[in-house]
């Protein structure tokens, strides 16, 4: 069946009241956070491949996201990058619509145009966008989750989530038009959830930020915490304290952070709704500000952040 640009195998029998969640690649999907989440959120619920665009080279540049070749034994194929649509069944509940949005790089009105059928084709009632982004947070506090949420209110102290109108100005996306669509022009719920990752660390796969949303989620979906996400996380974060031993730069920024997540925390006790984590700025040296720098032109062998060319 043709929805806008895709191409859909409708559920059969229709979804129940189902919620979307969706991620954007790779715009706001820093430590693959979102794709981390959505392929758990696969597996605990089954999830099934229900269609994807039709001619995704009408929107995609496949010199800048490469198509890649895969081997199955001795069958090879090419994997064409893509914007893909999956559903999950949940008896009794709000089934799931789980959508990989990847960015466009040309006709992004029609790409959301498209979208915003799909969503209306589906019968989707809530959209929740899900994302990871760098910012001036400790790797030894709780990840800071931000978040906006309109046409309902979520559960007081809702995963800890700060919740508030973003006040952020500057680029973006042009799919930012469809969260905004979804709301005034369809009257659906929405929600936006952005874990806040550490700037240091810049790692491919960021468990401890996926377990974070993904904690959150569960409150509202009810499938548990005992994720295998948690514990790699908890390793991948607990390598830092051995090299903080041996880099007095790294140290000082890390203490700095902390000191800064504290005194957010304490004032977050005080007045509810106070500042978003990371916009007090942080004062940093000049030396730390080069070790920052460094650390973004892979210098110091970090991990690379997301490339245009996303990870399947």
């Amino acid at each position: 069946m043709k929805i806008g640009d895709f191409e859909i195998e409708m559920p059969d029998p229709p979804l129940q009241n189902p919620h979307c969640i969706a991620i954007l690649k790779p715009w706001i999907n820093v430590g693959n956070v979102g794709k981390i989440v959505l392929r758990r959120l696969g597996k605990l619920y089954a999830s099934e491949r229900i269609g994807k665009l039709d001619r995704p080279s009408k929107f995609y540049d496949f010199t800048r996201y490469r198509p890649e070749i895969r081997l199955a034994g001795d069958v090879r194929s090419v994997r064409v990058p893509n914007t893909r649509v999956s559903y999950a069944r949940r008896p009794g509940e709000n089934d799931l619509v789980l959508l990989e949005l990847l960015e466009p790089h040309a006709f992004a009105e029609d790409f959301n145009d498209s979208v915003i059928e799909l969503i209306k084709a589906l019968g989707i009632t809530r959209y929740i966008q899900i994302g990871g982004m760098y910012d001036s947070v400790p790797h030894s506090r709780e990840l800071s989750v931000t978040g906006s949420a309109r046409g309902w209110e979520p559960p007081a102290g809702f995963g800890n989530v700060r919740i508030g109108k973003s006040k952020y100005q500057g680029p973006t996306s042009m799919t930012s038009q469809i969260s905004e669509r979804i709301f005034t022009d369809l009257h659906l719920e929405t929600l936006s959830l952005m874990v806040h990752l550490p700037l240091y660390l810049k790692l491919d796969d960021d468990f401890a930020g996926s377990a974070r949303i993904l904690k959150i989620l569960s409150e509202l979906y009810g499938f548990g915490t005992i994720l295998p996400e948690v514990e790699m996380g908890e390793k991948q974060y607990e390598q830092v304290n051995p090299a903080m031993i041996d880099n007095p730069q790294l140290k000082d920024m890390v203490e700095r952070f902390e000191r800064e997540s504290d005194t957010e925390d304490a004032d977050e006790l005080d007045v509810r709704g106070g500042q978003a984590p990371g916009s007090s700025g942080v004062s940093l040296s000049p030396e730390i500000e080069q070790f920052l720098s460094e650390i973004a032109e892979g210098e110091l062998g970090s991990d690379s952040d997301e490339s245009d060319s996303p990870r399947e």
